[in-house]
């Protein structure tokens, strides 16, 4: 699904294996709802890489140029012993 204003995006983890966004649908709320909080603003991007600890999204690094390319955002996610996401920090 192309969004005006954005480029259609390849989703990779970090074993480089393509993520079928159907499968991602906690993840893709988690990144939706960033974007609508003032100061979550993620500059242009054309490649997105997750990080994991277990099933949780623990990182996300926003990239111009592909894999290689230079990082725009980086958020970090926090879970507590129940593993509900309870932090989240961008830089």
């Amino acid at each position: 699904m192309r969004t005006e204003g954005y480029e259609e995006v390849s989703l990779k983890n970090t074993s480089d294996s393509k993520i079928n966004p159907s499968t991602e649908d906690k993840q893709d709320d988690i990144v939706t709802e960033l974007g609508k909080l003032v100061g979550f603003e993620i500059p242009a991007f054309d490649y997105i890489d997750l990080s994991y600890t277990g099933t949780n999204l623990t990182g996300v690094v926003y990239k111009t140029g592909g894999s290689g390319g230079t990082t725009v955002a980086t958020l970090a996610l926090g879970y507590d012993g129940s593993d509900n996401l309870i932090s989240i920090t961008k830089t």
